[in-house]
């Protein structure tokens, strides 16, 4: 026992299947990309069944700036996490520059804002076993007895490039090593997480379906952890899909686009690790609206009625 050690490694920002509809979760280069006012909210149900199991919100608002050029890009992001006794709760804002390179567009983004982490220490359960002269469970100094909050300066940044019907990014969060301070002995320093995504568009021989296929690697330099997905879009109005979380999920995604700029998605992990003797999958909605700014939504398709034409 002496010479053994058991390390236990997680990331610490929130997990997210339908990532690949909305990057700016994750990377601030990804906003105003498309050229569109663009609001998304994303819910997700960590781990159904198991206690304390989690819950992911993330909130995106982008739109392209003009100022002069069609080179700005702004944006807000929010975003609420629970898993166990912690509290994440993020709020940024967002501002990527666009450049061409090359064949392609290259958007190099910042992410400043504040991160608040909270801890729940007077809801900590010790074991029930009893207290012995060799070990007192009820005086670990190293776990808090009472709830804890603290506040820090936060900053992300990334890049996001693409050509044609191809695109990639990479970004950093958290990469200011922020310390949050719960009190004068006790503090807590958020992991940075570095993102790789990528994905290509192709259209089959019958022009109504496209398959987008997408690549999610993630990493807080501790642990790994890549996804592969496919989705298939049948008009650009519905689509469907399947991911693979090496390791650790099988996701099947759905949605649709209900009216001009208002798209709905869903999501359901089935686990694919010893975790699904706990739980039986993770649920997650997707909320988008697009709006074309340029021309003030006259791209967008009008319907109009006259009764003397009916």
């Amino acid at each position: 026992m002496l010479f053994t050690r058991l390390t236990l490694v997680a990331q610490f920002d929130g997990q997210v299947s339908q990532y690949m509809l909305n990057a700016p979760g994750f990377n601030p280069a990804a906003i105003g990309r498309e050229g569109m006012l663009d609001v998304t909210g994303q819910h997700r149900l960590q781990w159904i069944g198991m206690p304390n199991g989690g819950t992911t919100t993330w909130f995106n608002l982008h739109t392209p700036l003009k100022i002069g050029d069609d080179k700005h890009r702004v944006g807000i992001r929010f975003g609420n996490d629970r898993v166990g006794l912690f509290t994440n709760q993020g709020f940024h804002l967002q501002y990527a520059y666009r450049l061409k390179v090359g064949k392609g567009n290259l958007q190099l983004g910042i992410q400043p804002g504040f991160l608040s982490v909270g801890f729940s220490g007077d809801s900590v359960r010790m074991p029930s076993n009893p207290t012995s002269e060799y070990h007192d469970t009820g005086a670990d100094p190293a776990i808090p007895t009472s709830a804890l909050q603290g506040l820090g300066f936060d900053l992300g940044a990334g890049a996001w490039y693409t050509q044609g019907n191809l695109y990639a990014g990479i970004s950093l969060s958290h990469f200011n090593a922020p310390v949050i301070t719960w009190s004068d002995t006790q503090d807590f320093a958020p992991a940075s997480t570095l993102y790789f995504t990528g994905g290509y568009e192709k259209a089959l021989r019958n022009p109504l379906y496209v398959l987008k296929p997408s690549v999610l690697v993630q990493t807080d330099f501790t642990t790994l952890m890549a996804e592969l997905s496919l989705l298939g879009y049948y008009k650009r109005q519905y689509w469907g899909g399947i991911s693979y979380r090496i390791g650790n999920a099988v996701v099947v995604m759905a949605g649709l686009t209900v009216a001009n700029g208002l798209a709905i998605g869903y999501s359901f992990d089935i686990p694919a690790s010893p975790i699904i003797r706990a739980t039986w999958g993770s649920h997650e909605v997707m909320l988008s609206y697009q709006l074309d700014v340029n021309t003030g939504g006259g791209g967008r398709r009008k319907n109009y009625k006259n009764v003397r034409i009916l």
